[in-house]
């Protein structure tokens, strides 16, 4: 880089408007250029300063200072009709309710001035407060174990909007939150989130414990911050986690840039990074590390859920949860898409979907379909049981040539006549069947399989008819073609 760097490239390198090799060319330059290097501290100043200003308590103002406006613009719509030379001591007054002016837009929140009447002495200019930002909402798309919404244990928690004000607290589940297209966050366990604002301007998330959070990128004038403790972190559109525990923070970055600030100053932490913030320690006085491929690795398992369309109303109205029910913790997929560990709840929509859960040697492997309908008010949500991984047994061969020479295939036919003379053929049905010493069948399910549910359950009635003989016992998975 041979010339100087403009001023407000530092400006877009502070609020994370650019890519990281960027970044690292102009702090380069900035090293072995004194010029540049001003510049840069300059523009880190002043936007410190900006967000110093931007958090102050508005000032107490004067009924005297709001007469002495009053009374200024009222004069100014009768110059415009006189226009006398103007004195000293009026240049004196308007320099005064000037400044009274922009103390007040500084401190108070933004105001729209209308267009103004005719000129009269007795019609001042009208002000009215700017329209406030759209409220956000935000849905629940999955959770485990228990949550509390303000103090209140739900059961529920796919009907509710999550709103400015909603606290949040997990014991030894977790939940994901979706509020806009690609957009979301998951609280881990035990922990506490208060949704301090949430609108379409500002988010502010105070948190206690861990959070995981990914952000699409920012507009102009939007801001996201997590804030944690005396802590705060700012992000333009990226994937992090944080964690705040007692005093100390956290925070690892999987892609994007987050900037961490306190009050004596400021880190910026990169996509791949990571900082530990101990209790003693200021933002200032710690480094940033290089996170682990392990530890990349944990940040995309935690990627909080989004769904591909976002529309509040819609999916309040047309999507339902699913109940996953496993004995133990099992990884789960539904429709091929990993959700992580099970029993768990999901937001799906209508219509029939693939469940799979993982075993002992991490290989997914198919659990079973369920069809889900729109939720109605207190309907239960959709449930489907994940039946415990098999045990090894030494007999599954024996009962596998047992059934496939028993089974009653006059009755197999009647199952499917219809859809025969219909011209369908290869068909299956994929069961999961348990033997024990006697024969007695502990279960059979239905797995999968390309049927309806009638002719599936007239199906699964004829296998579940037969009678083993006595051996060994087995826990297997057939299919039977049709």
């Amino acid at each position: 880089m041979s010339a100087h760097v403009a001023p407000h490239r530092w400006a877009d390198a502070y609020a994370g408007r650019l890519d990281e090799s960027e970044r690292t060319e102009m702090e380069g330059h900035a090293a072995t250029c004194r010029t540049c290097a001003q510049a840069r501290e300059r523009v880190m100043r002043a936007s410190d300063t900006f967000l110093a200003i931007r958090n102050l308590a508005a000032p107490e103002v004067p009924w005297d200072s709001v007469r002495a406006r009053v009374h200024w613009s009222v004069s100014t719509e009768r110059r415009a009709k006189v226009r006398p030379r103007p004195s000293l001591g009026w240049l004196a007054f308007g320099v005064t309710a000037a400044a009274a002016i922009v103390t007040t837009v500084v401190a108070d929140p933004p105001i729209t001035q209308t267009a103004r009447a005719p000129a009269s002495a007795s019609a001042p200019t009208s002000i009215v407060p700017a329209a406030a930002p759209a409220a956000l909402a935000g849905l629940v798309n999955r959770v485990t174990g228990e949550v509390m919404l303000d103090g209140i244990r739900q059961t529920d928690l796919f009907t509710h909007r999550l709103a400015a004000g909603t606290e949040i607290a997990t014991g030894d589940g977790q939940l994901d939150v979706q509020f806009g297209d690609a957009s979301a966050f998951g609280l881990g366990p035990r922990s506490s989130l208060e949704l301090r604002r949430f609108d379409a301007e500002a988010v502010e998330l105070v948190v206690r414990g861990t959070i995981d959070v990914k952000v699409a990128p920012r507009t102009t004038g939007q801001r996201f911050l997590v804030i944690a403790g005396d802590r705060t972190i700012e992000v333009r559109g990226t994937q992090f986690r944080v964690r705040h525990e007692g005093n100390t923070t956290s925070v690892a970055c999987r892609h994007g840039l987050v900037a961490v600030r306190d009050q004596h100053g400021q880190l910026e932490v990169g996509a791949a990074r990571h900082v530990d913030i101990a209790a003693d320690r200021q933002v200032a006085e710690t480094h940033v590390v290089p996170l682990s491929i392990d530890e990349v690795s944990v940040l995309v398992a935690a990627t909080p859920i989004t769904l591909p369309v976002w529309d509040v109303d819609a999916l309040v109205q047309g999507s339902a949860p699913l109940e996953i029910a496993t004995s133990g913790h099992r990884e789960i997929r539904v429709d091929g898409v990993e959700l992580g560990a099970a029993p768990m709840r999901v937001r799906v929509m209508p219509g029939r979907h693939t469940v799979e859960a993982a075993d002992s040697a991490g290989r997914y492997r198919r659990a079973g379909w369920i069809d889900v309908g729109a939720q109605n008010p207190g309907s239960q949500p959709a449930r489907l049981t994940v039946l415990p991984e098999p045990p090894p047994t030494r007999g599954i061969d024996e009962r596998r040539r047992q059934l496939r020479g028993g089974i009653d295939k006059a009755r197999l036919g009647n199952c499917v006549r219809s859809i025969a003379k219909a011209g369908l053929a290869g068909t299956y049905v994929q069961i999961e069947i348990s033997v024990d010493e006697s024969g007695a069948v502990g279960f059979l399910n239905v797995i999968d399989t390309d049927l309806g549910s009638t002719t599936a359950g007239c199906v699964r009635d004829v296998l579940a008819d037969f009678r083993f003989g006595t051996g060994a016992a087995a826990t297997f998975r057939e299919r039977v073609e049709l």
